[in-house]
Order: C-alpha cells, then sequence, then structure tokens
C-alpha cells in the first residue's frame, strides 16, 4: 500500500484562508496567496525570505525570534505615517533592553529587504511597578525608520539582532487605508470569563457606549462563556465590535481554566501583558479614529450632560493641543444596590441603570484614571495614562463637573488604602438616567433578536 501526500491548495480554501488570517493575525497575505512571487533575500547566507515553514509560534498568535539575549515575541506591525515608520508590539524577556534589533523591511514585488537599524526598544512600563524584580516577559515598543522602494511602503517585516540573519519571523504591517477620521474607538483588553456569564451586562454596557458616542469597540478576547460570546458575535455582525484573539505570551497554557488562574495570580506577569493589547487596538486604529478610549468592562465615562461628543469639544477649548483627557475615578460599589428599593420603570437587569447610588468621594487626582487619547499626538499607552507621545505628553484632567468614570465594583481596586471610609459615604448621582429611555429600548430589542434568558438577571 503507498502513502500519499496531499497538499491543499489555499486558492480552492477560501473559507479556511479567512478562517486563518483571523486566527494568526499577523501572517503576511503572500504566504496565504498560492500564486504570489516569494522574495528571496540577498543570498543565501544574508537575510533570506522565511519560507513559511521556517516561522516560529508560540500560542498562536505570537511569532517569536530567538536572540543571544533572550526570545522575542512578536504580536503585530503597523506603519505610523505620523513619522513615517514601522511600528511592532512585542514582547522580550529582557528587562528595559537597550539593544536597537535589525528590521528587514519586505516590499511587494522586490527580491530582496530592505535593512534598517532599529531604534532602542521603548520599554511599556514603569520600575516602580514591581517589574523589575524576578523572570517576566516585557512588553516593548520597537520602532523602524521606513525607507520607500518605488514608492511603496514595506508589507511587513523581520525582526533580526544582526542584519543578515536568518529570522524566524515575518509580521504582516498593518496600514488600513480609511478615507476618513472617525470620532472614537474604544479598546478593551483581554477578557477571560470563561465560565461566568456577562452577557446581559455587556450588553448594557456596549449599548451605553454606542449612545454615548463610541463607533467602534475593539475586545481582545482569552476565553469567554458561550453567551458572553453570542453577543461579541452579535455586534461584529452589526459592524460595532471587532473581536481579537489573544493568548499569553510565553510558555503558561492557554487552557481557559489555567489561563484564568494565570492571569488572576500573576498580577505582575498580567499587567505587563495586557499593556500589549491596548497599544495594538491604538496602532490599528490610528489613522481611522481621533481618540483611543481604554475602558474595562465594568467602568465608563459619563458626562454629566450631552455625549462623548459634547465632553471633548468642550474639553478641548478649555485644554488644547493635550494628548489626553482624563476622567477621576469614582466607586459604585455593589452593596449600595442593596440600600434602596428597586427604581420603577427599568427593569431590574439593567446594573447601571438601578445601580445611582455611588461613593460621596472620589480616588485621589491621577488614580485609575481613564480617558481619551490623541491619536495624532499619543506613542505608548498604558491603560491609565500614556506613557509617551509626541513632543511630550500634556494630560489634561476633565473637570468634575462635566464628566466622571464610573466604576462598578465590589470593593476598591487593589492600593487604595481608604477603601471602608470611602464605602461609608455614598450620594445619589443619576446622570445615567439621561440615557435611559434609549439604552433600555436599545437593549430590549438585543435580548430579543438573541434570545436571551433574563429571567433571573436581577442584581440584588
Amino acid at each position: 500500500m503507498r502513502v500519499t501526500t496531499e497538499v491543499i491548495s489555499l486558492k480552492h480554501n477560501p473559507p479556511y484562508v479567512a478562517s486563518l488570517r483571523n486566527h494568526t493575525g499577523n501572517l503576511p497575505d503572500i504566504y496565504l496567496n498560492d500564486k504570489s512571487k516569494k522574495p528571496k533575500g540577498f543570498n543565501s547566507t544574508c537575510a533570506r525570505f522565511p519560507d513559511f515553514f521556517n516561522l516560529h509560534f508560540r500560542n498562536d498568535h505570537w511569532q517569536i525570534q530567538n536572540t543571544t539575549k533572550g526570545i522575542l515575541f512578536l504580536f503585530n506591525a503597523y506603519l505610523d505615517k505620523r513619522d513615517n515608520v514601522v511600528r511592532i508590539v512585542a514582547a522580550y524577556d529582557v528587562y528595559r533592553s537597550q539593544t536597537p534589533l535589525h528590521c528587514q523591511l519586505w516590499y511587494n514585488g522586490s527580491t530582496q529587504p530592505v535593512l534598517v537599524k532599529s531604534e532602542v526598544p521603548f520599554w511599556m512600563f514603569y520600575p516602580k511597578w514591581g517589574a523589575d524584580n524576578g523572570y517576566f516577559i516585557h512588553p516593548y515598543l520597537i520602532t523602524c525608520p521606513v525607507v520607500l522602494l518605488d514608492n511603496a511602503s514595506p508589507v511587513s517585516v523581520s525582526l533580526a539582532e544582526n542584519p543578515c540573519d536568518s529570522t524566524t519571523n515575518n509580521v504582516k504591517i498593518y496600514n488600513p487605508d480609511y478615507k476618513e477620521k472617525k470620532n472614537f474607538v474604544v479598546c478593551v483588553k483581554g477578557m477571560s470569563f470563561p465560565y461566568d456569564d456577562h452577557s446581559v451586562r455587556l450588553t448594557e454596557w456596549i449599548e451605553l457606549l454606542r449612545i454615548l458616542g463610541a463607533e467602534k469597540v475593539n475586545f481582545y478576547e482569552f476565553n469567554v462563556h458561550p453567551n458572553t460570546q453570542r453577543v461579541l458575535d452579535y455586534y461584529v455582525a452589526k459592524g460595532f465590535v471587532e473581536v481579537t484573539p489573544v493568548t499569553i505570551a510565553g510558555d503558561s497554557s492557554n487552557h481557559p481554566l489555567l489561563q484564568s488562574w494565570f492571569l488572576r495570580k500573576k498580577i505582575i506577569s498580567r499587567r505587563l501583558q495586557e499593556v500589549l493589547p491596548f497599544n495594538d487596538c491604538l496602532y490599528k486604529h490610528l489613522s481611522g479614529y481621533k481618540y483611543v478610549v481604554l475602558l474595562d468592562t465594568d467602568e465608563v465615562i459619563v458626562p454629566a450632560n450631552g455625549t462623548w461628543v459634547e465632553l471633548i469639544e468642550t474639553v478641548q477649548h478649555k485644554y488644547p493641543n493635550s494628548s489626553s483627557y482624563v476622567a477621576r475615578n469614582v466607586y459604585f460599589f455593589d452593596e449600595y444596590l442593596h440600600q434602596h428599593d428597586w427604581f420603577d420603570g427599568i427593569p431590574k437587569y439593567m446594573h447601571m441603570l438601578q445601580h445611582v447610588y455611588r461613593a460621596k468621594n472620589y480616588t485621589k487626582p491621577g488614580h485609575f484614571v481613564k480617558g481619551f487619547h490623541d491619536t495624532e499626538k499619543v506613542v505608548a499607552l498604558h491603560n491609565h495614562l500614556p506613557f509617551k507621545c509626541h513632543n511630550s505628553c500634556r494630560t489634561k484632567e476633565i473637570d468634575l463637573n462635566l464628566g466622571h468614570l464610573q466604576h462598578y465594583r465590589v470593593d476598591c481596586a487593589s492600593g487604595v488604602g481608604n477603601c471602608q471610609s470611602m464605602k461609608a459615604n455614598s450620594v445619589l448621582d443619576t446622570r445615567m438616567w439621561n440615557f435611559k429611555d434609549e439604552l433600555i429600548g436599545s437593549v430590549q430589542a438585543t435580548f430579543k433578536e438573541l434570545d436571551l434568558d433574563i429571567s433571573d438577571c436581577a442584581y440584588k
């Protein structure tokens, strides 16, 4: 009996190709096109174009490259037309690396790359946050100058330790062609709720963002409950949501249970890695949106009056040319829900509309803030403030009489020393009711379309 091996041609399997594109994200199109003529490199020993089967992956979404100092984990690359550079969001198991890398820039129709030296990798963290002790995988932004070849930009990039190295990575360069800029894209770090159903509260949150003025929400997803996935898929089909799959970089298991344990227990490692999706989201939407808004699903920036559009117009007029406008954090503790009866005319499952008592006192200025980040000015972000901006970061706080960050939690975040005294004093804050009728109507319409069971969804 003769055993034969059949090679499946990509051109006859477009659904599989689409699935592969969605799954890996960073694989250049040239590998997915049967008819594309692959570049060769300079010669047999210098900067060879990596064959598909020479690419190394870790946990599906990370292309890896070994160096003499450690392992690079490459997530995505993007053309930044503001500075005519390629930015690469990557992780590296080296603390505060000061060693530039070499970028092999690949172009359509060219047989060899353009070789350029990167800037010193920018470490996207702060030493005082605890990442200087022990072994961690660190977040970096790697910047490569761009050389136009026949007036064309590169389509992919390989990172190497030395210019002529053969590489095990080749990352697609995102270069979307937006006709005009929209206002707000919301970015949500990797969601890991494999066993808890967040579908009802998530629907209310998404619909509120739409009413406030968000034009897109980009979720990063580890693993979520099937009902939560149904909600996400529904909004993806509507064109309002994008879901980007993500895994833990490194050697940790991405089994849903083990992954959720890692994210809960390895706090510093989680914080280091959650910086990466925020910056991926920034650069994917850099040329298509005026502001990037980084939020968790238990918080929202709520203006005292109007929507985000009016709020931004007001703060821009007051503080022109700022890189970011941030809102003070105030807690809406869950225990306050037990201190009043249900409000008439509001469904019991509408968590934010029923939840209108908050702590009287805000957290300290600059602590746990969230804001609007100007895509013309910011270069690197963490979830509260920008790390780096063109020239310098000019962050302005939104006046409390204009808006604040409503944060719905059981308890304070770690690091808040006066949590019990904060809980002891509450005040009524009904600004959420400015959106009551529209929000109830849109949430109920979504539940009807999805046929979600909301019979047991009262939050008391």
